[in-house]
């Protein structure tokens, strides 16, 4: 899922840690970033919004990616159509990922094909903040996005998706907790770890 890094987007406390431009340069090295980490893992495809970016999405995503346009709604109306679109299209099982999670590694697509292979139906990464940085499933389920509307963004996504995919009778594997990149105290967390990806850094002008 891959929105256009234009500036005034998502971010307003990075933007103004990195001002328009610099924040524009991270969120094409994320873009980027999340792309190879799909190719590597399996067949690649990148939801983007807004409609018309396409073109600079497409100059983003790696080498044979399948690009769509997200449909209009909120964020789980969003994901819900992506995934299912997916589904539909390639069989499953499908991972999907945002772009705010600058360290994805191997290690990531290694744990969610292992609990997806061994038969668990959803596996989720969770994010420090409260959401998620992954889900995979073997298949769509309606309960996989079926949170309120007003929940998505805030602290609360990932409790109320284990919820809502409990209810449902799914089951449920676990992989390690992350940090997104969110604020400023995340962009000084992420320089202190010798574990950031080169050309994160250099993003960042670091």
């Amino acid at each position: 899922m891959a929105d256009a890094p234009g500036p005034g987007t998502t971010k307003p406390a990075l933007e103004g840690l990195l001002g328009a431009d610099g924040y524009v340069r991270l969120r094409r090295a994320l873009i980027a970033r999340a792309g190879r980490w799909a190719a590597a893992s399996g067949d690649p495809y990148v939801a983007y919004a807004p409609a018309g970016a396409r073109e600079e999405i497409a100059a983003l995503a790696p080498a044979g990616a399948t690009l769509f346009a997200q449909v209009d709604g909120h964020r789980g109306e969003r994901l819900a159509a992506a995934f299912a679109r997916v589904c539909e299209q390639h069989g499953g099982p499908v991972v999907m990922v945002g772009t705010g999670h600058p360290t994805l590694a191997e290690r990531h697509a290694w744990g969610a094909r292992d609990d997806l292979r061994e038969g668990v139906d959803v596996t989720l990464g969770p994010a420090t903040a409260g959401g998620y940085y992954l889900l995979g499933a073997r298949r769509y389920h309606p309960a996989l996005f079926a949170i309120d509307a007003a929940a998505w963004g805030g602290p609360d996504v990932m409790t109320l998706t284990l919820r809502a995919v409990f209810d449902a009778g799914l089951s449920v594997g676990w992989l390690r907790s992350e940090r997104e990149l969110d604020t400023p105290g995340d962009v000084a967390a992420l320089l202190a770890d010798p574990c950031t990806p080169a050309e994160i850094r250099e993003a960042l002008g670091r």
